[in-house]
């Protein structure tokens, strides 16, 4: 086990790392959870993380107390030693065996603290390679979007390669670009921005949202989200990827089959973000 110093655990606001195997997050992925950056005491993303944590958890049937949320976050970052990534993890907790949930039983808060491991300096300036993954996602209008704790679509897509590409490209089951295993994309071509829509399948990021309703439209107008192919990918001037652990990372090769320059407006994006959060840089 970790050292206090490396790790720590907060499970209904009491420090332990113990959770009930009746637990309906372990039994059937009935949960939620989030991934924030935080530096220096602040999470420069809380407030994106927080509405997206309550509106999946109101989808999947769960009623997440935005309140307690809010003090179990703030209990841990009071407790943590400095910069590091806090998981926020919900799930509808313990009840009878079965699929059944009568929201009778308590919902679990698990918030854990992690160190900033990488320094991903290198990659943000000169840019990443992608794997181009094999494994396709799994489509619901029910569940598109929100950061439910079913993750097995990433986790076979990641099992594709070692270390030699930053992240993964998914496509949904008709082959169009969705997202990246652990990153959302975006891609330019002839001076405006597309994003892929995630109406069927994939995670809306709170760093996505952030470029779609801030960035973007502070320096270069709007953002178009659709159906993206993989020839409009192919074909762009420029593609980055973006999560809210790491920010913003340039594209340059999609295994040995593209390739594209680490551009202008991704630098603008960058520079842009690192103004409003300097912890990105």
């Amino acid at each position: 086990m970790n050292t206090d110093s490396e790790y720590l655990c907060f499970v209904n606001g009491d420090q332990e790392c113990n959770v009930s195997a009746k637990d309906r997050g372990l039994a059937y992925g009935h949960g939620l959870f989030e991934t924030v950056k935080v530096h220096s005491k602040i999470a420069p993303l809380l407030e994106y993380h927080i509405q997206r944590l309550i509106n999946g958890a109101e989808r999947i049937g769960i009623e997440v107390s935005d309140a307690l949320v809010r003090q179990y976050f703030s209990q841990l970052l009071r407790a943590s030693p400095g910069e590091g990534i806090i998981k926020i993890i919900v799930t509808a907790g313990i009840s009878p065996a079965g699929y059944a949930y009568t929201k009778s039983g308590l919902v679990s808060y698990i918030l854990q603290w992690f160190p900033m491991t990488t320094n991903y300096f290198l990659h943000k300036k000169r840019g990443i390679s992608l794997k181009n993954c094999k494994h396709r996602l799994t489509s619901s209008s029910v569940l598109a979007g929100i950061k439910h704790l079913n993750r097995l679509d990433q986790v076979i897509a990641r099992a594709e390669w070692s270390d030699e590409y930053y992240d993964g490209l998914m496509l949904d089951q008709s082959g169009c670009v969705v997202e990246c295993v652990s990153s959302n994309i975006f891609l330019s071509k002839d001076g405006v921005w597309y994003t892929p829509d995630t109406l069927e399948c994939g995670v809306t990021g709170v760093m996505r949202r952030y470029i779609i309703d801030d960035l973007i439209p502070s320096i270069c107008g709007k953002v178009k989200e659709g159906k993206l192919s993989m020839d409009a990918l192919i074909s762009a001037d420029e593609v980055f990827v973006c999560n809210s652990i790491n920010g913003i990372f340039p594209v340059v090769s999609l295994e040995d089959s593209c390739s594209w320059v680490v551009g202008t407006g991704t630098a603008k994006l960058q520079n842009a973000l690192y103004s409003a959060f300097p912890c990105y840089r």
